[in-house]
């Protein structure tokens, strides 16, 4: 039986479930916890094992590096098994690896090969739990609340990303790494423990037969709406990379502000995504179909009106922060909307696998920006550059809207126009 959205209704009001609200309990306190490990990683390293800045580098990079190994394999077990029990034992596996780094640091038994080691389980772990929570949460509301309970979910980890940096310093100035790893590990183990009591089972499960992790890329490439929101977000991505990539020339360099400067702009950016993920989840209903056009668009734009803007002394530098703060706001709408889509027209059983090839592909894009910007930049500007792909990407998201405004899971998905 298909589920619809009712177009006529706004978004119910009510409090969402009991299976929801641990689930953002758990999202709120190990988000922030997770945000102590990024800063305490690399200091334990640097301070305690006397690494090199290109070890450190490396060490920084483990904890992504599972993102494209692994998630096709936790796509195809978000579907075969139930996800709230893979939820919270990647939540008890983290707290136990972080606690193992603790006690061997303690006993100065530690050594750079064992907490690489360690940060890449780190980033295996987290791979599986993001994937699998993409396909948990529409196990725990009704659909006409999907766009909402994302909204929420978007807002908490925007609030941990964006206040986390300066607070994460601060403890592992204040306490050190060893005991910043501890708390984060007390975050795992209290996240894992909400998890489990107010566990919902998977509405959908797909069989043995059928949850091989090549039918999750079959059934991507034979949904139309599907394959265009996963061009979508990879052309956007590498966009993005571009632009980020050149930011730090632009500002720096080509407008010489500080680096102090660049980093009010990333703030400004995260408050504006704490703001359309809060707005999100209050205003947010329907399907979200034209609304993740037009997030994307607008969050290319104003990517690009911080970097023309930054040439025009004072009043060009405050429409810089006024720029990185819609970025940021567009992007947390373009989010949620986008992860909504991807929920309401995957075929039944397949969302983790659906949710695992958007993941393997948008992730994959971005080390090819990165690569991209270098090349431009050796025959143009920093703002001139960004604006070649931008441009690009825009007019590449135009063409792939047109197939994504259905409303039905199943038989309109797998039309292909």
């Amino acid at each position: 039986m298909r589920r619809t959205l009712r177009k006529d209704a706004p978004p119910a009001r009510r409090r969402l479930p009991a299976a929801f609200q641990a689930l953002m309990a758990s999202e709120a306190v190990s988000s922030a916890g997770s945000q102590l490990t990024l800063v305490a990683l690399p200091v334990l390293a640097a301070v305690d094992l006397d690494a090199s800045p290109s070890q450190i580098a490396l060490l920084s990079g483990a904890q992504f590096v599972p993102v494209l190994l692994v998630t096709p394999f936790a796509g195809r077990l978000a579907d075969l098994r139930d996800r709230g029990p893979l939820l919270y034992a990647s939540h008890f596996a983290r707290a136990l690896v972080l606690l193992l780094i603790v006690t061997l640091a303690a006993l100065a038994l530690l050594d750079y090969a064992v907490l690489f080691g360690a940060a890449v389980l780190l980033g295996a772990f987290t791979a599986l739990f993001d994937t699998a929570l993409l396909a948990y949460v529409p196990d725990t509301v009704d659909t006409e609340d999907l766009t909402r309970a994302n909204g929420q979910l978007a807002a908490v980890n925007a609030v941990s990303q964006t206040a986390g940096p300066a607070v994460g310093g601060l403890v592992v100035s204040g306490l050190g790494p060893g005991l910043a790893l501890a708390l984060d590990s007390l975050s795992y183990l209290f996240g894992g423990a909400a998890l489990r009591a107010r566990r919902m089972p998977s509405k959908s499960r797909a069989g043995r037969e059928s949850a091989s992790i090549r039918a999750g890329f079959t059934a991507v490439a034979a949904s139309d709406p599907l394959r265009r929101l996963v061009a979508a977000g990879s052309l956007f991505n590498l966009a993005e990379q571009v632009a980020l990539s050149v930011l730090f020339i632009a500002v720096v360099q080509e407008a010489e502000h500080s680096v102090a400067f660049l980093g009010i702009g990333f703030s400004a950016a995260g408050v504006g995504s704490v703001i359309g993920a809060r707005a999100t989840a209050r205003y947010g209903g329907g399907d979200g179909a034209r609304s993740w056009v037009w997030a994307l668009l607008v969050s290319q734009a104003a990517l690009l009106a911080a970097l023309w803007a930054l040439g025009f002394g004072v009043w060009g530098a405050a429409a810089f922060l006024a720029s990185m703060l819609v970025y940021g706001a567009a992007m947390a709408f373009y989010n949620v909307h986008s992860l909504t889509r991807r929920q309401l027209v995957s075929p039944e059983g397949m969302l983790g696998r659906v949710n695992a090839v958007y993941r393997t592909f948008a992730f994959g894009t971005i080390p090819i920006g990165a690569g991209a910007a270098a090349l431009l930049l050796l025959f143009t500007s920093a703002p001139v550059a960004a604006t070649l792909v931008a441009v690009l990407s825009v007019v590449a998201t135009w063409v792939l809207a047109g197939g994504t405004y259905t409303t039905e899971r199943q038989d309109e998905a797998w039309t292909t126009r």
